[in-house]
């Protein structure tokens, strides 16, 4: 099985909304993050039986069967697309959290579509121009997990600015023990008359006080708990925190990568220190 490592929002700042698709224009700064990985596999099945799906880990509410869960629509929208069969077995250890703005789903979507890519002859691949097309279909976190390396991302989070030499900093995640739904954060997301986001791009080298993220007003005051998660990084020896992505995860720069490894908070019941 293939490791599949999340995300990191280092930068978010949300637009307006795009006519033709309805999503909203953002900019951001994304990381990838291997502290916590799915991981995923992909056999054939015999002919007739479609795509079906094996999972282990982590429960996905609504996403646990090969309808709804986006790694196996991503299988069976590549297979539409090169005009195969769509008869794969996937299977699939969930560990990043699910609703917890760490790029989960969108990150096992693109990792079906890689191992496709690589299992099948080379005659028969959508090749690279084609397969991020077919990525950015499926959700806006999909292209850059077909290739995750820092990056700046800006349309509705397809266009990607590769960053390489952008070294990822010493970060834990605290995840709450609850999701919270992406439409509903870009629904009611807000950004308060006296906030504002700093330059972009971001500059670099980068360093903390360029954190940023204009969906964590509206879902900070949706879930006051996640003031206390802040609190639990900072005395667990966090500089900076904010919320990831969509949340429910919020992430803490630590001061080294040591520190990070190292910090172990008491948390409330069913809380995690990713």
């Amino acid at each position: 099985m293939g490791q599949i490592p999340g995300k990191v929002n280092l930068y978010l700042t949300v637009g307006p909304l795009r006519p033709q698709d309805g999503l909203h224009e953002i900019r951001s700064l994304l990381v990838p993050y291997a502290g916590v990985c799915d991981l995923l596999d992909l056999a054939p099945n015999p002919p007739g039986t479609g795509v079906t799906l094996h999972l282990t880990g982590r429960p996905i509410p609504g996403g646990d069967t090969p309808d709804t869960n986006l790694a196996t629509r991503a299988v069976s929208a590549y297979c539409q697309a090169a005009q195969l069969p769509p008869d794969w077995k996937v299977t699939l250890h969930k560990a990043i959290p699910v609703g917890a703005g760490m790029g989960g789903g969108s990150a096992d979507a693109a990792a079906a579509l890689r191992e496709l890519e690589a299992l099948l002859p080379p005659e028969k691949r959508l090749g690279q121009d084609k397969l991020l097309a077919l990525a950015a279909t499926l959700g806006a976190d999909v292209p850059f997990f077909l290739h995750p390396v820092p990056s700046l991302a800006t349309g509705a989070g397809e266009i990607l600015t590769r960053l390489p030499q952008f070294p990822v900093p010493p970060i834990r995640f605290l995840y709450p023990g609850f999701p919270s739904p992406v439409a509903w954060a870009y629904a009611h997301w807000f950004r308060p008359h006296n906030a504002t986001p700093p330059p972009w791009p971001p500059k670099l080298p980068w360093n903390p006080s360029q954190l940023w993220n204009d969906l964590a007003f509206a879902v900070e005051k949706k879930y006051p708990a996640l003031q206390q998660a802040k609190e639990i990084l900072l005395a667990a020896g966090a500089t900076h925190t904010l919320l990831s992505g969509s949340g429910s995860a919020i992430l803490g720069v630590f001061p080294t990568h040591d520190t990070a490894r190292q910090a172990n908070p008491t948390l409330p019941p069913n809380w995690e220190l990713l």
